[in-house]
């Protein structure tokens, strides 16, 4: 995909997957919901005493991957690979927090944050750790520019 394709994908709210590494070497791949507060970078937050928090405390290498398709022919994904920073601030939590609401749930409930979940979002803010993503490196792939009937 194109880097205009690829911040097209990206935009659309999907689920990924954050794969960071167990202290036995071992990934550790969760799904996650996540933001773009740029096109350098993605946002997510966890609870502090996850696991995933505590693979990044201690190796903030991981990768990231959405992907969306049905069919071999229709497959489409992107893989970021990056060294996560975690964020403690509970204001900047909290925005990432809001983020996604923004992205996920007032899509389908059409609840503003301002309407009722803003003080939710300050208390989850205070478990959390935010975790952001630099774009260090990427590879994408779209099987419908491979023409051909491909495996269904």
């Amino acid at each position: 995909m194109t880097d205009e394709e690829i911040n097209r994908f990206l935009e659309v709210p999907r689920t990924g997957v954050l794969a960071t590494l167990g202290r036995d070497g071992w990934p550790h791949p969760v799904g996650m919901w996540f933001a773009r507060p740029d096109e350098e970078s993605i946002s997510m937050w966890a609870y502090r005493k996850s696991q995933k928090v505590v693979n990044l405390t201690r190796d903030p290498r991981c990768s990231f991957m959405v992907e969306h398709g049905e069919s071999y022919d229709s497959l489409k994904g992107v893989l970021i690979r990056g060294r996560a920073r975690l964020v403690d601030s509970e204001d900047d939590i909290y925005s990432i927090g809001v983020a996604l609401h923004e992205r996920y749930t007032v899509p389908a409930t059409g609840i503003a944050v301002e309407h009722g979940p803003e003080a939710v979002l300050r208390r989850q803010a205070t478990k959390r750790t935010g975790i952001i993503v630099p774009i260090e490196q990427v590879a994408s792939w779209d099987h419908s520019k491979l023409g051909g009937g491909g495996y269904t």
